[in-house]
């Protein structure tokens, strides 16, 4: 692809991520009731029976009389944070990387930095005040929880559609768009991570639950519009892809993604929590037997969707790898997919015989997730939907609600809930 081209795709990306941010904070602001005054940090030094005080870094919050065991596991499934975001980010990035050890680390590393932010005056990614900081509940359970069911979700996503990584590690010194270690590859995943976390970061639900949240619509608009741009930019970066393949998965993420953004339109459930685990447990149903679909390969939809590469054009990949018999013998994918092991074993140099061996063992003992299911694998999956069934239920019936105040806004549990904010309320009481 041309300079002027990957200009071009750049720009759209981040020109959709830019307006989108600019439309929702105009347009869709927060509501008024976020704008309650917090009490002043002289009121939180003056003492009083049965409340203690819980040192947040510069100021003091005035907590529950009492440690309630039922209480706090019912706040950490209450209320409507930041939740949806977190799966969502996670499963854009897996999508994007395919390194679950390296988000893994970055979920924490994200928790630390939204805590850092402080410093500056402000809290987390979105520059709120420090007074509307997350409880610790929200930022070491509910936070990791989500960003875990994401890379989960995706996981399982990734394996069914043979989806590619568009980087890889370690990056070197190449302006070739088909290499996914090149400055090039390493240039678009930077410029694609950043225009979807911007999007993503639009998302509201400060009005709480069965309440319509119009800025969720721009939100999943724009979202599954910059799936399509990055689709048409990645089109011709995968070489051991058909086109076709490429764009089933880009089209995959982008269903995946308006199915979870279409849940906080109008959440129908008092916890997003709750609403989060169904989203994902439905999906994950839905992904095992799309699987069961495909190894079946019913009216050859395997072949219709991933296809199989067929040029061995001189200069193409892996070509000058081949001899002309072991061509005959063994299909390029299956050197394909050496050169995957080898790459992902951190191999520099391999020699060319241990190379074809691979090759051919791949060739002569296929994957088993490319056969179809054998009797004991859809007795699994029947399993795991049962048990995601039955965690759906549960999920539905919503127990051990927590319905008083919280301490303000979204970050820290539910908001408006009895038409007060949690703070604001015992400040009267002083």
């Amino acid at each position: 692809m041309s300079k002027r081209n990957n200009a071009a795709f750049a720009v759209a990306c981040i020109g959709i991520a830019v307006m989108t941010r600019i439309i929702a904070k105009k347009y869709f602001k927060n509501p008024p009731s976020n704008d309650i005054p917090m009490p002043n940090e002289s009121d939180f030094a003056i003492g009083k029976k049965d409340i203690f005080y819980y040192d947040l870094g510069g100021t003091f919050c005035m907590c529950e009389w009492k440690w309630d065991v039922s209480a706090y596991w019912s706040k950490v499934i209450s209320g409507f944070a930041f939740n949806f975001a977190h799966v969502i980010g996670t499963f854009e990035f897996f999508v994007l990387t395919g390194n679950t050890k390296i988000l893994i680390i970055a979920v924490f590393v994200n928790e630390m930095i939204e805590e850092l932010w402080l410093t500056s005056g402000y809290w987390g990614f979105t520059l709120d005040p420090p007074m509307d900081m997350e409880a610790r509940y929200d930022s070491l359970i509910r936070d990791t929880v989500c960003c875990f069911l994401g890379i989960s979700l995706a996981r399982k996503f990734a394996k069914v559609f043979k989806v590619k990584p568009i980087i890889k590690a370690p990056i070197v010194w190449s302006f070739d768009s088909t290499n996914p270690h090149s400055i090039s590859r390493w240039s678009k995943f930077v410029v694609q991570g950043i225009a979807l976390w911007q999007i993503t970061l639009v998302y509201n639900a400060d009005l709480g639950p069965h309440r319509f949240n119009p800025g969720n619509i721009l939100l999943l608009i724009a979202y599954s519009s910059t799936i399509m741009v990055i689709c048409y930019w990645n089109l011709n970066d995968f070489p051991e892809c058909t086109r076709r393949h490429v764009i089933t998965w880009h089209l995959g993420w982008m269903v995946f993604s308006i199915y979870l953004f279409l849940y906080t339109i109008y959440p129908s459930f008092d916890s997003a929590m709750y609403l989060i685990f169904v989203v994902e447990c439905s999906a994950s149903v839905a992904i095992y037997w799309i699987d069961v679909y495909f190894r079946n390969n019913v009216g050859g939809i395997q072949q219709k969707i991933f296809g199989s590469q067929q040029s061995t054009k001189p200069g193409g990949a892996g070509y000058n790898l081949l001899e002309d018999e072991t061509r005959n013998l063994i299909p390029l994918s299956c050197y394909q997919k050496a050169l995957d092991i080898v790459d992902e074993r951190g191999d520099e140099k391999v020699s060319m015989e241990s190379l074809k061996k691979l090759a051919a063992d791949l060739h002569h003992n296929p994957d088993p997730a490319e056969l179809p299911p054998s009797k004991s694998e859809l007795m699994t999956i029947c399993f795991k939907t049962v048990i995601r069934v039955i965690i759906i239920l549960i999920c539905i019936s919503q127990p051990f609600l927590w319905d008083g105040p919280q301490y303000k806004r979204h970050w820290c549990g539910n908001p408006l809930v009895k038409g007060f904010n949690g703070c604001a309320k015992y400040h009267d009481e002083l």
